[in-house]
Formats: C-alpha cells, sequence, structure tokens
C-alpha cells in the first residue's frame, strides 16, 4: 500500500504553532550547546596556564613579585621559596579535609618574613582527631628556614561566614580565608599563602602529608554540550515526525488497483 502526505497539514495552527516551538527550542539548545563549547576552552586555557605556572622552576618570592605584580592571579599556581620562622603560637587547623586521596586536619602555620608580614603556610594535613593546635607530634623546625611551595590564594568563605574565634584567638576554622585570618591574627597577613613542598631544614619529625597537586581536568562541559545539540536534533526531529504522521494518508486508488489485480487470474 502506497501513501502520501497532505501538505495541507502545514497549514494547521496547530501544527505551525508546533513547529514554532520546536526550532524555537533548538535553537536555545544549540546556543547552550556552543556555550559549553566556549566554557571548555576556557577550562583548557586555564589548565595550559596552570601547567605552566606549576612546571616552572622555584624562584624567590620577592623575585616573582617584583615580575609579576602582587595580585594574588598573577602568582597562583607559581612555585616559590621564602625564608623566614614559623610562628607556632599562631598556628590554627581545618578539621575535616579531603584532598584527592589525603584525608585529615590541615595544618597551617604562619611564617614572619624579615619584614614582620605573615605568610600563611599549608604545611599538610595529620591524622584525624589529633590533638592542637600546635598539632601534637608535627612540630616545625625552629629557628630561621627556607620554604618551597606552591602560591595559593586562600579558599572562598563559606557563604554563612565563619563563627568569631572564642576567645579572640583563633585556633580553627572551615575554609583557608585569607581575609578572615587577617582579622583575627595579629600582624599583617598577605593576602597569598603557601602550598608547603620543600622545607630546610626539614622537619625533626612527624611530618605532615603534603598537599598534593591540583588535578587537572576537563570537566564535563564537552559532554553537556554533546547533550544539548542532541536534544536540538530531537526537538526538530520529533516534531517533523509527528507532522509527517499526522498528514499521511494511504492512497486508496493504490490499494483498490492491488485488489482488482490479485482477483485476475
Amino acid at each position: 500500500m502506497v501513501a502520501t502526505f497532505d501538505r495541507s497539514v502545514l497549514r494547521n495552527p496547530r501544527w505551525i504553532l508546533a513547529l514554532v516551538v520546536a526550532l524555537g527550542l533548538a535553537g536555545l539548545f544549540v546556543r547552550l550547546g556552543i556555550w559549553q563549547l566556549d566554557r571548555l576552552d576556557e577550562r583548557r586555557a586555564s589548565n595550559a596556564l596552570i601547567e605552566s605556572r606549576m612546571e616552572s622552576a622555584p624562584r624567590p618570592l620577592d623575585d616573582l613579585v617584583d615580575e609579576y605584580g602582587s595580585d594574588p592571579s598573577d602568582l597562583i599556581h607559581r612555585t616559590a621559596t621564602v625564608r623566614g620562622t614559623f610562628r607556632t603560637d599562631l598556628e590554627f587547623i581545618s578539621v575535616g579535609r579531603t584532598f584527592g586521596p589525603a584525608v585529615g586536619t590541615l595544618v597551617l602555620t604562619p611564617l614572619e618574613l624579615d619584614d614582620g608580614s605573615l605568610l600563611v603556610v599549608a604545611r599538610g594535613l595529620v591524622p584525624p582527631g589529633e590533638a592542637g593546635p600546635p598539632a601534637a607530634g608535627h612540630p616545625p623546625p625552629e629557628g630561621a628556614v627556607t620554604v618551597t611551595g606552591r602560591i595559593d590564594d586562600g579558599e572562598e568563605p563559606l557563604r554563612i561566614g565563619e563563627p568569631d574565634p572564642d576567645g579572640g584567638v583563633l585556633t580553627s576554622l572551615s575554609r583557608v580565608d585569607l581575609d578572615y585570618i587577617d582579622e583575627w591574627i595579629p600582624g599583617d597577613v598577605l593576602d597569598i599563602s603557601l602550598l608547603l613542598d620543600e622545607m630546610s631544614p626539614p622537619e625533626p619529625a612527624g611530618q605532615p602529608v603534603r598537599v598534593p597537586p591540583e588535578e587537572l581536568s576537563e570537566g564535563s562541559h564537552l559532554g553537556y554540550a554533546i547533550q544539548w545539540f542532541g536534544f536540538a536534533v530531537i526537538a526538530v526531529v520529533g516534531v517533523g515526525f509527528l507532522i509527517y504522521r499526522a498528514g499521511t494518508r494511504p492512497d486508496t486508488v493504490d490499494s483498490e488497483s492491488e485488489r482488482d489485480s490479485v482477483r485476475v487470474p
């Protein structure tokens, strides 16, 4: 049986509206897919920049500031060496932290520089539940030390904010919010921090587990883009199929001819 398509269905207001809506949705889905591809390009560019900075050789912090300025966004992820003295009397912790496979309590000890300013150094993770601060069994070296690590700009604060420390002395916080730390630690806290990699002289015993380097990925942007493009195809093809189905009619003439041909011997 042969079927024919009745084009008059295309003048039906209901199907005209359905087609317009489908095309509008398809356009929106395509735009969202392109937006995800743009985000993917941004992520790839950001990853390339981070990789280039992380692969650079360690340099004195003062040299990096002289060359790139003091804006944390121009210093982050670069490897710096700094000389100073750890202030264990100002040490604080951040409990329940996870960095890749490493889990525990993050120990943060301000390093006093020659000009008297304080650089927050994330010395690493100790097992959950250990006493501190200062972290029992994990002391830094006494006297002047040279530390090498990755420059960081701290972490985004909690939306609800950190509670005021008991007695006005900072001992624990949820996120490494440098502005909050500067508010509760006496002295001038720099607006960058350091994720410790090496130290000279090394810790006498009980070295905390270092915070591992950031794992770079492209995220799910490509997958989301493919999904949005797929939704656009489904919207157009789906409505097109419904319109074709609504306008398709059996060809009765051909059907009768087929029946007659069957009867004739």
